[in-house]
């Protein structure tokens, strides 16, 4: 090339980068308008700002996901370089994905702020070169209808960031069936408002032990350590979610709970990188490479926030954009972990069902003292000292259970099969009868734990019984052996504490047991009806009571050893019908 085309070359190449870095500055978001002074994005600015930057540039695409039920779109922006219109043209690229979700709690926005800054510096700022690396989708907000009322709750009541496993509400339906589903995202992160102060952002990645252990240490120790750094390179600071607090009396660091029904957690067991972002009030913040707090005032608060989870997501993408081989090979080798321990039918592989906090070793972390105040209280001038005290974000399994080679389940239970399917678990039904020895579930005891989520949550007890089974054919089979292992036993194990019985699919059958009391009185009265009966109605009715006194037959039957079994793979039969299903 002769100088003179060099020259023009480059002239080109500065004037495109000049005019994009032009429609960026012009194209402003809503709360850089008003100088971070509104406290979070209402809809109809939001959509406004997303359609305007679809319309400038070719790199970004919005899809409508689904509709709520005050009919607002929920829609996801698709950022790529070359772009990308489809989940098929992802895999085809090779290109690791991001999604991050916004606003699942309607008050909670400074994710959803910081999502519009990075949409717009993605496509025509100084972050586009990471889109010729990675795929980014962004949900600006899951939760309109909350977020126009600043409610945590859908319109519908339900905490969208609980229904992840249950799947009832259409938001977080259409979120894991059109886009986890779909697009395979290798890192989700879900923006939220918590954690405490100084630090501007606090995360959190899975630490349920039922999760695959080497994605967790890579979220912890290579992802969140980074996003740590770039916290720290503009005076701020971030911590692990949530803050100050006791376990077992002592005090400590703590967590928010690991149940699969929230995104993060979901999100490892169905294997992601699931990160949890959280800002803090941003009262303070730390400066000085993490020695010094100092206060904020309160009109520079919401910027501080938004600028948190602006670094936190900007940092999670360009780790993809840097290491994206890495990553996929990553979460392939968990894929296959799980498909491995499934299908081998020895009794080596354990699923944890019960878990405990522990400390996973002592850090330094800045907590609030109390001056000039009564040190319980809740309000008052507040100070900052750095203290070195044990972190309890580690749950190590307290009871396990030998993963079985695939769960039966009857046709009477047909009902629990679609929500499998919605969460890309497979299942086969028989089309042939057969009979197998299988370990059946009693449960002893069936009880209430506690209302939400417009459900009454049930735990059970349970007696485990090696017996023959005869299996009719319509009978549903899942094997183990499947990617998405982890989070099947978790749904179908009766013992975990989120799975279907948890959330009332099989109140049908399992009713709630009366208390011990009642249910003496309750087989005295069968044992006193034995006199006066034939030799045969007292062998029934003992055979009876014997059982009884067994518990509640739980309907899924776990298959510990291979066994021939005749079946086809299955689909829902169509989205009117659920219940019926057609072969693949």
């Amino acid at each position: 090339m002769t100088p003179k085309a060099v020259r023009m070359v480059l002239a080109i190449a500065v004037g495109i980068a000049t005019v994009q870095a032009g429609f960026a500055q012009e194209l402003r978001t809503p709360a850089e308008r008003v100088d971070y002074q509104q406290g979070g994005t209402l809809y109809e600015p939001l959509m406004e700002f997303v359609y305007e930057l679809e319309s400038r540039t070719e790199l970004m695409n919005v899809r409508k996901l689904t509709e709520t039920l005050l009919e607002r779109d929920l829609v996801l922006a698709i950022l790529s370089n070359p772009p990308m219109f489809k989940p098929e043209d992802v895999r085809r690229s090779g290109k690791p994905v991001v999604l991050i979700v916004n606003n699942v709690h309607g008050g909670e926005v400074a994710g959803k702020d910081a999502s519009m800054e990075i949409m717009r510096d993605l496509v025509m700022g100084d972050l586009r070169p990471l889109l010729e690396d990675v795929v980014v989708l962004i949900v600006p907000t899951i939760n309109p209808d909350g977020a126009e009322v600043r409610r945590r709750t859908n319109e519908e009541g339900f905490d969208l960031n609980r229904d992840y496993l249950k799947l009832e509400s259409q938001e977080i339906h259409a979120l894991v069936t059109k886009v986890i589903n779909a697009w395979d995202p290798d890192i989700h992160i879900d923006t939220h408002h918590g954690g405490s102060a100084p630090y501007t952002l606090t995360y959190q990645t899975n630490m349920n032990p039922a999760g695959d252990a080497a994605l967790v240490r890579f979220a912890n120790e290579r992802i969140l350590a980074r996003v740590r750094e770039a916290l720290r390179a503009e005076e701020y600071d971030g911590f692990w979610y949530t803050g100050p607090g006791q376990v077992d009396g002592v005090d400590g660091w703590v967590p928010t709970s690991v149940e699969p029904r929230k995104q993060h957690v979901y999100s490892t067991l169905s294997n992601m990188v699931g990160l949890l972002y959280e800002s803090p009030s941003s009262s303070h913040r730390v400066v000085d490479d993490g020695t010094r707090v100092v206060e904020i005032p309160p009109e520079e608060r919401y910027r501080h926030q938004v600028r948190g989870q602006y670094l936190g997501i900007r940092e999670a993408i360009r780790f993809a954009s840097e290491h994206g081989e890495e990553l996929k090979t990553l979460i392939a080798r968990a894929e296959a972990r799980a498909i491995q321990v499934g299908h081998d039918d020895s009794d080596d592989d354990q699923i944890p069902i019960d878990y405990r906090q522990v400390n996973k070793g002592n850090e330094d972390f800045w907590v609030r003292r109390r001056v000039g105040r009564d040190p319980g209280a809740r309000s008052g001038p507040a100070e900052y000292e750095l203290v070195n005290r044990p972190v309890f974000t580690r749950f190590e399994a307290t009871r396990t259970t030998t993963r079985p080679w695939g769960y039966l389940i009857p046709a009477s239970q047909a009902k629990v099969i679609p929500l499998l399917l919605e969460h890309e678990i497979t299942v086969k039904q028989l089309t042939a009868p057969a009979i197998v020895d299988a370990e059946v579930y009693y449960a002893t005891e069936v009880r209430n734990t506690q209302y939400l989520q417009a459900h009454y949550l049930k735990a059970v007890d349970v007696e485990k019984y090696q017996e023959t089974v005869e299996l009719p054919a319509g009978t549903f089979f899942v094997p183990s052996g499947q990617p998405k292992g982890n989070l099947l036993s978790y749904l179908l194990e009766p013992e975990t504490n989120d799975n279907i019985i948890t959330w009332g699919f099989l109140d049908n059958v399992l009713e709630v047991t009366p208390d011990f009391r009642e249910r003496e009185s309750q087989r005295q009265a069968q044992r006193d009806r034995l006199s006066g009966l034939s030799p045969q109605q007292r062998s029934r009715l003992e055979r009876r009571i014997e059982l009884a006194e067994r518990g509640q037959r739980i309907p899924i039957f776990r298959l510990m050893k291979k066994s021939s079994l005749r079946g086809v793979l299955i689909d829902s039969f169509n989205r009117y019908e659920r219940n019926r299903y057609t072969g693949n």
